[in-house]
């Protein structure tokens, strides 16, 4: 029990969090920088991915430079953000915003370059637009992987705010687990990792059934009639 905790014990730290407003108070601090950075890593990842995509050879020429910051540990970038920008929600922001970028950014490139070249030549022959073939021929065909993306990001989201909290922070789901792990308080700890785990799930589930409404052709909701 010293080590592991014991169920009834998470349950009773969950309940004592509730009872005194803790929780929900580091539970709102840290849904708001993951849902920031989220939202914001999501519209930077598309737009980014969308705009080089929309050059000749934009993607080629920054390619080797995205991978190789890719490629940075982005918990070593969390100090910085942390002495650049203070305590506050930013760093946090930040982080979630960077992680969620570059798997957005990336899904999308591919989901975009797999569509069938025949098809966008069609529609060109056609007559279609570069604003008309993106939105009817290249958002719907790429809509698979990007709303791959879109949907498990949210837990890189959540990385990237906990990571912020576990180093320098005053709030937050993460601010919680380090300061009960110092006070060897490991029911809270559990209770912690559990309601994350919970917000992840429940996101989750709330992307799939927006996935399932928005776009059935890319969550094989179509049925045949």
């Amino acid at each position: 029990p010293r080590y592991v905790s014991s169920p009834s014990e998470v349950v009773q730290a969950l309940g004592d969090q509730l009872e005194t407003g803790q929780l929900w108070t580091n539970i709102e601090a840290t849904m708001k920088a993951a849902g920031l950075g989220y939202l914001i890593g999501i519209g930077v990842g598309l737009a980014g991915a969308f705009l080089l995509l929309a050059t000749r050879r934009g993607y080629e020429v920054l390619e080797p430079f995205l991978l190789a910051f890719y490629s940075i540990p982005k918990i070593a970038l969390a100090p910085l953000f942390i002495m650049w920008f203070g305590l506050a929600l930013t760093p946090k922001i930040l982080l979630a915003a960077l992680l969620v970028f570059f798997i957005v950014f990336m899904n999308t490139v591919a989901g975009v370059r797999a569509v069938d070249r025949g098809l966008i030549d069609v529609a060109r022959v056609l007559g279609a637009r570069r604003l008309e073939l993106i939105r009817k021929i290249l958002i719907p065909a790429a809509a698979p992987s990007i709303m791959a993306a879109i949907r498990v990001t949210f837990a890189r989201a959540m990385v990237g705010t906990i990571l912020a909290e576990f180093i320098a922070s005053t709030a937050g789901l993460g601010y919680m687990i380090v300061r009960a792990a110092r006070q060897f308080d490991i029911a809270t700890v559990f209770a912690g990792v559990v309601v994350i785990a919970a917000l992840v799930m429940l996101v989750n589930a709330a992307m799939r059934f927006a996935e399932a409404r928005l776009f059935p052709w890319a969550s094989g909701q179509v049925t045949a009639a």
